[in-house]
C-alpha cells in the first residue's frame, strides 16, 4: 500500500473514534437533560410531601440524583475540548 493509502485509513480509525466520542457527549447530554427534568419532579413532589418517611426517601433520591448529575458535567466538560477540535 503506498503512503497516502496507508494515512488515509490511519485518520479514518482516528476519526471513527472522536465520532464515537462525540456520540457519547451526544448521549451524555440528554441523559443529564433528563436527570435535571427528574430532579425538578422531585423537588416539587418534596414540597407537597407531609409524611416524613417518604420525606426522606424523597431527598436520599435528590442527593443520588445531584451526584450522578456533577458527575456527568464533570465528564461532559473533559469531553468538551474534543468535540471543538473536531468542529474545527
Amino acid at each position: 500500500m503506498k503512503t497516502k493509502k496507508l494515512l488515509r485509513k490511519m485518520k479514518s480509525f482516528l476519526s471513527a473514534d472522536q465520532r464515537a466520542q462525540i456520540a457519547k457527549i451526544d448521549s451524555l447530554e440528554k441523559i443529564l437533560k433528563k436527570l435535571e427534568k427528574k430532579e425538578l419532579g422531585l423537588r416539587e413532589k418534596l414540597e407537597g410531601e407531609g409524611d416524613k418517611g417518604q420525606h426522606r426517601e424523597i431527598l436520599r433520591k435528590l442527593e443520588v440524583i445531584a451526584a450522578q448529575r456533577k458527575k456527568g458535567e464533570g465528564l461532559r466538560q473533559e469531553l468538551e475540548p474534543l468535540r471543538e477540535q473536531t468542529a474545527n
